[in-house]
């Protein structure tokens, strides 16, 4: 396996099922299936399985394929919804009759209808007209459809090409193209071929994916379960200024998850703090966790920018109470692996995997192994490591 590869999601875009929708900030399944067959060849019972950041899934659909029932969580709805498709739309063993009205809707759409609009409550703005006009057409003869496993695959094909479909480009941030960036698609070809390879990948998985997956909350440190997960894999946010809800605005818009843009600092309360934009009046009344006082000072001093205390306070903060419940949730003799960077801010390292090892000591969660994926110079050329760690839950 290839450490550094295994560590993105760029392995998965060959995959089916896991290809149905790219997450930049996702891992491979190659990376969950070798941490699984580690601990089962060591004889480790696991029964269930739990994702405290769900993301796309990859987690939930290697699991279910051995026979693991998962669960997760996840902050940002529209990634629930991409969670529960992948994994629930193959369960259900209704290959044919979804390769029936996949077929359907393009035969429906052939003559490739726009629908016009000069309004889209704002985000018109990331589109020509006319790929707007496509986009929308779609979805109106989506919205048409009965059957909510059928409409829900449509849709989450039509998210998957929403980035491409506008002017806007995602490069570790969602923002516009450059002009030597921006490539204009033909949004119908594109749809067409998604819903081939969603036909194609049901057919392949069918009766691979064997169990459903399970929402245990939306917010991690809103977990309540107790004693029930044999086994945690999962990457959390990174402490990188990184927004994961605004990266994702298209598609939450395109699944009315939201209306105007207005509405995305809602989303931000649901979820760790891990961007600047995370910080805000909520930030305030997080306290300064012992482990990361020693690096308030120098932070504080040289950041560029007043949030970037705040939002390490913040982000330590979160991760010590998702890490509280998520140690109550596991059974004794559970394991946790965790994928997770370091980071830094205006030249002050901030060593987020020994800051979260020392936190889930505390919790009864011991690290007794970490492996170094790959490495990387920052742009003031300090290195920079991504690692999994691996934890025994002993109390």
């Amino acid at each position: 396996m290839d450490k550094a590869k295994a560590g993105t999601f760029i392995l998965n875009m060959g995959e089916p099922v896991h290809r149905w929708y790219s997450y930049i900030e996702g891992y491979s399944s190659c990376l969950v299936s070798r941490e699984l067959d580690i601990l089962l060849e060591q004889g480790n019972r696991i029964e269930t399985l739990y994702e405290p950041f769900s993301g796309t899934g990859t987690t939930g659909i290697v699991a279910s394929t051995r026979g693991i029932s998962p669960f997760y969580s996840e902050s940002n709805p529209f990634m629930q919804f991409v969670t529960e498709t992948k994994v629930n739309s193959v369960v259900c063993g209704r290959s044919k009759e979804i390769e029936k009205k996949l077929n359907e809707y393009m035969q429906k759409l052939e003559s490739k209808p726009v629908l016009k609009t000069e309004t889209w409550d704002g985000f018109e703005k990331y589109f020509e007209p006319d790929q707007l006009g496509c986009v929308l057409a779609i979805k109106k003869e989506i919205s048409n459809e009965d059957d909510w496993l059928i409409k829900n695959i449509l849709m989450l094909a039509l998210s998957s090409i929403i980035v491409k479909s506008s002017k806007m480009i995602r490069r570790g941030d969602l923002r516009y193209a450059t002009d030597k960036e921006y490539k204009r698609i033909d949004v119908y070809e594109a749809f067409f071929t998604k819903l081939q390879e969603i036909i194609s990948d049901v057919y392949t998985y069918e009766g691979k994916i064997k169990c459903p997956t399970i929402k245990v909350s939306e917010d991690a440190r809103m977990n309540n379960e107790r004693d029930r997960f044999d086994c945690v894999i999962t990457s959390p946010p990174y402490l990188n200024g990184t927004n994961y809800i605004r990266n994702t605005k298209l598609e939450l818009k395109l699944n009315d998850f939201l209306i105007s843009e207005k509405e995305l600092p809602s989303f931000h309360s649901k979820g760790i703090i891990a961007g600047i934009n995370n910080v805000s009046k909520r930030s305030g009344d997080r306290a300064i966790l012992e482990e990361v006082k020693p690096f308030m000072d120098e932070l504080t001093e040289k950041s560029y920018d007043e949030r970037i205390p705040k939002m390490v306070i913040g982000y330590f903060y979160d991760m010590n109470d998702m890490l509280r419940n998520l140690a109550i949730s596991m059974r004794t003799n559970g394991h946790f692996i965790m994928d997770i960077g370091d980071s830094q801010f205006a030249g002050v390292h901030i060593p987020t995997h020994e800051i979260l090892s020392t936190l889930c000591e505390k919790h009864g969660l011991i690290k007794y192994e970490e492996d170094i994926l790959r490495e990387r110079r920052s742009k003031n050329g300090m290195i920079l490591s991504q690692r999994i760690l691996r934890f025994r839950k002993e109390r």
